[in-house]
């Protein structure tokens, strides 16, 4: 029965979330193209179990993970591109090739940017604007933008986006979802990358970029936080031309960043104001760029900086960026110490782990990275690396909301190194950090702090009196229950399944005996001697007693039995 209640619950699951077979069949087929035949027979997916568990089994290896990702489409190239930034649940060769991962799709029809745009604003682009330009300046998985011109004469970027993107993300989402759960059973292993969790973030995402309110508001509030600069260029939104599908911005006209030395700008100033940028929204804001790469910095004239694309945006609670700001004052003073504590306080752990193992590799791991290097020589590439190889050691993650910073803070400090090899990343980085460690261990702070919690213990203290009565009230009265959760065995449970299974046949047995007993004076024809219902109800209860017997002896004759999981046909 255990194994009858176990395969209507997958079949349920399965219903539930695969919405479109046919696409789960294209994701088999895309692996068992690329050698992953055994992955597709463990995953036990329906109706596609043609190959053995065992069968041509091998490594993956991370250029057959971006072609896989790359030719399943959109939703599994964002999978990837948010994968990247997860060096503590894999390799680093794995994350490296996943940064370079890019969709590859070209434009979509005239007719359904007519379309898009009439269902969201009511009205055709020649009727909205006094120019559109039919071929678009850009292309990705969820838009495409073309050039426009307002009746007003403003130069405008009309970004689109594609039809049907959002349900087709869904679909691939629901199957991701069955996907790592099915991967959650069959490889224990999986569970610390919480698939899961990272497909709640992915789906977050998604929701967000696919919905171009979302992206207009940002854009807004980021046009507030540089309100002070003269250097740093918001595009302006025109919100009489946005809706969900369609966003309408200011165009800027300028040079990439990766172009900028050759087009003759001052480079060293260029990665200054870059670098002053990513660190305000990193360390000051609380709201940052997710992706701040190359091909979304343009360089104006003045060596002024335009950003684009805030689809994909990070945000920091306070909390956070004190334990940021705590983490990178303590690598600056070479105190490996404070970091160890701090990530082991914010870090996910899913086991029990040793804390002095775990502060000798992090002393070992600046032993080897920081001591006896200046600022300027740390690689803080290869040291968060190392750093997340020792969580994956320790069965230690770190959460998801701290992931987008340290890809933000990576990209920058790669773009920097990588095009302005002229400006230092960690040196215009150090102002921030101290500025704000000043912040966080001045007086008013630590008085505030003080505050805070004099005024929690307060209120707690307040509140004890009355919490306590209540409970001895509930004690006295009978209604005081204790919850209690326990932890069993793979063995402990299967012989509590057998023992729900022998209760479930005894309870049978004696419903189908007293059923029968009362049909003995029902009028109907005979069958033996008894009326037919009477006898048809013993001959079951018969049955029911000689499978219930049998189960008796059976458990009696090998109880190392009730100890075995079942094998798996």
């Amino acid at each position: 029965m255990s194994i009858v209640r176990t395969a209507a619950r997958t079949a349920l699951g399965a219903r539930q979330v695969v919405k479109d077979l046919g696409r789960l069949q294209q994701i088999a087929q895309v692996l068992v193209r690329h050698g992953l035949g055994w992955l597709v027979a463990n995953l036990d997916l329906p109706g596609l179990g043609l190959l053995r568990k065992d069968e041509g089994k091998r490594g993956f290896s991370p250029e057959e993970m971006v072609a896989v990702l790359r030719e399943l489409g959109p939703t599994f190239v964002k999978l990837g591109q948010m994968l990247s930034t997860r060096s503590d649940i894999l390799p680093a060769a794995y994350t490296e090739a996943l940064q370079g991962l890019q969709d590859d799709v070209g434009p979509f029809p005239w007719e359904e940017v007519e379309a898009q745009i009439r269902q969201a604003l009511g009205a055709g682009p020649d009727e909205l604007f006094a120019d559109f330009e039919r071929e678009p300046v850009a292309t990705a998985s969820i838009s495409q933008v073309h050039r426009a011109r307002l009746p007003s004469g403003e130069e405008v970027a009309v970004k689109v986006r594609r039809p049907g993107v959002r349900e087709r993300l869904e679909t691939d989402l629901s199957l991701l979802l069955f996907l790592a759960r099915r991967a959650e059973a069959q490889f224990p292993e999986v569970r610390l990358m919480d698939l899961p969790g990272i497909l709640a973030e992915l789906r977050k995402a998604v929701a967000e970029e696919t919905d171009f309110r979302v992206e207009a508001a940002h854009l807004q509030r980021f046009a507030e936080n540089f309100a002070g600069s003269d250097h740093i260029v918001i595009p302006a939104v025109f919100r009489s031309h946005t809706a969900e599908q369609v966003l309408t911005m200011e165009w800027v006209e300028g040079v990439r960043i990766a172009r900028a030395r050759e087009a003759g700008f001052d480079m060293r100033l260029v990665g200054q104001r870059y670098l002053a940028a990513a660190f305000q929204m990193l360390l000051e804001d609380g709201l940052f760029h997710g992706d701040l790469h190359p091909g979304n910095v343009l360089v104006l004239e003045g060596n002024r900086l335009a950003l684009l694309d805030f689809g994909l945006v990070g945000r920091l609670t306070e909390e956070m960026r004190e334990n940021l700001v705590t983490i990178f004052f303590a690598i600056q003073r070479k105190d490996f110490r404070t970091i160890a504590r701090v990530y082991w306080e914010l870090a996910i752990r899913t086991d029990h782990v040793d804390y002095a193992a775990w502060e000798a590799d992090l002393q070992g791991l600046f032993e080897r990275q920081v001591m006896g290097r200046s600022l300027a020589e740390l690689q803080i590439e290869e040291f968060a690396r190392q750093l997340a190889e020792i969580a994956v050691r320790h069965k230690v993650r770190m959460p998801s909301s701290y992931t987008l910073f340290f890809k933000a803070l990576l990209t920058a400090q790669g773009l920097a190194r990588q095009l302005v090899p002229e400006v230092d990343p960690l040196e215009e980085m150090l102002p921030y950090v101290q500025r704000m460690a000043r912040e966080l261990y001045s007086r008013e702070r630590i008085q505030e702090e003080i505050f805070y919690q004099l005024t929690s213990l307060r209120y707690t203290a307040r509140r004890l009196p009355l919490i306590l009565g209540q409970a001895v009230t509930d004690l006295q009265e009978g209604r005081l229950r204790l919850k209690m959760q326990t932890e069993s065995s793979p063995e402990e449970r299967l012989a509590r399944d057998e023992r729900f299974d022998r209760l479930s046949l005894a309870l049978v047995f004696l419903g189908a005996m007293v059923g029968a007993s009362i049909a003995l004076h029902a009028p109907a024809p005979l069958l033996l001697g008894l009326p037919w219902p009477a006898t048809v109800g013993y001959v079951f209860a018969g049955i029911v007693f000689a499978l219930f017997v049998r189960a008796i002896r059976r458990s009696r004759r090998d109880p190392a039995s009730r100890h075995r999981r079942p094998s798996r046909s």
